[in-house]
């Protein structure tokens, strides 16, 4: 029989035994607390500070007219913006840019099996200033696919106040990523004059994000070198168009020299930044760049090349300005000229119809498909039809809805 003490001494040490074998599972629990925290706090960071895949793409590397000014951060990626125009309605219309600063869905650098797609490349028209978001030519255009039972991947490449150089630019750049099947240049009449001799001077490396690395480190970088940091739940908003006294506002130093020029009513709203302040005598400026023959030859041959090597098609669209195809606007554009206009203008004549004449020449030559919008418009306008606003130089929901649709059937 063992002694008292021999039963003590077994019993100290079951004791310790059972207190030490409580120390790995008392760990093991506080390890596993820790990681599902830590879990947690990646997917909410993840949700709350969205990234997209390449580091270095961005709609401010093309948009040479920065409409956050020259003081504003550099960047339009995942921010609102508004365009207004209270002459013609009291909608403010929000333009939601993705993560690249396009106002599209997100873009995704892989392609899904067996889907083709397409990009849109224009300016504020594909873009679809005067529009909410949904009523833009491109989802006129899937609206149009989809009624057929076709579903496409459109980006809407639409970047407002550029032109064909910053077109080969972004395509340059973004076609060799994106990869597209098909391009649609949608050229717009003031795309084609101020035309500046140009060739892509570099070649774009993407930097992709690590998406292994815990999207706190991320954002601590992006603070340390001052980088935007977009938020999910919080989107920045801005107006294009500030209002006095703002410094890219022109009536903030030239105002009595510009109220000689406009009515009272534009001078108010071009004030408040609720109208395009650069409308002043604008179609003064038309009248110049419509009738005059431009050179575009070289740099339609460059894009055609350069698309057909990454293995996208190329097809040409042309869209009219409203003076080109009526006088009716003329009376609203007179009320932005009131000094240097005469009573009546008129840009209907063949000499203003030049650039559509250049195209299809172009189009025959170097063999790209080219569509003409400008009949269709004009036999629209003469029925009273009216596809744009009466003071901004933008269409109408009913006209982006006609362009989208007429691309789809006129291309398949």
């Amino acid at each position: 029989m063992a002694s008292k003490k021999s039963r003590n001494s077994k019993s100290n040490i079951s004791n310790n035994k059972k207190a030490g074998g409580k120390k790995p599972a008392k760990w093991k629990g506080l390890v596993i607390s820790l990681l599902i925290f830590l879990v947690l706090q990646e997917v909410v960071l993840r949700m709350a500070f969205p990234l997209p895949e390449i580091k270095n793409f961005n709609r401010i590397n093309y948009q040479i007219l920065d409409p956050i000014g020259a003081d504003g951060p550099g960047y339009l990626r995942n921010i609102n913006m508004t365009w207004s125009s209270s002459l013609d309605t009291s909608v403010a219309f929000t333009h939601a840019f993705n993560r690249y600063g396009y106002r599209d869905k997100e873009w995704k650098v892989k392609k899904k099996n067996g889907q083709k797609r397409i990009f849109f490349v224009g300016d504020s028209f594909v873009e679809g200033m005067m529009a909410s978001q949904d009523q833009r030519m491109t989802e006129s255009f899937l609206k149009a696919a989809e009624a057929q039972g076709e579903n496409y991947d459109v980006f809407n490449c639409g970047m407002m106040g550029i032109g064909l150089n910053e077109y080969i630019k972004f395509l340059v750049d973004a076609v060799p990523v994106f990869k597209p099947d098909e391009v649609f240049l949608v050229l717009y009449a003031n795309d084609i004059p101020f035309q500046r001799p140009y060739q892509p001077a570099s070649q774009f490396q993407p930097e992709y994000y690590n998406s292994l690395k815990p999207r706190f480190l991320e954002v601590k970088d992006q603070m340390a070198s001052k980088s935007p940091i977009p938020f999910a739940w919080n989107k920045e908003v801005k107006p294009f168009h500030e209002p006095v006294p703002a410094p890219g506002n022109p009536w903030t130093y030239n105002s009595p020299q510009l109220a000689k020029q406009v009515s009272e009513r534009i001078a108010r709203a071009m004030r408040l930044g609720t109208f395009n302040f650069f409308r002043t005598n604008w179609i003064l400026e038309e009248e110049k760049f419509l009738k005059a023959t431009p050179e575009i030859s070289t740099k339609l041959q460059f894009i055609k090349d350069f698309l057909t090597q990454q293995g996208a098609e190329l097809t040409v669209f042309y869209i009219p300005s409203r003076s080109q195809v009526t006088d009716f606007y003329y009376q609203f554009e007179r009320q932005a000229c009131l000094i240097n206009c005469p009573d009546y203008l008129s840009l209907t004549g063949s000499s203003y119809q030049i650039h559509q004449q250049v195209l299809k020449q172009e189009s025959e030559k170097l063999g790209f498909p080219f569509y003409d919008f400008t009949d269709l418009v004009r036999a629209e306008e003469n029925q009273r039809n009216h596809l744009y606003w009466d003071y901004d130089d933008h269409m109408r929901t009913k006209g982006y809805d006609l362009i989208g649709k007429v691309i789809y059937e006129w291309w398949k």
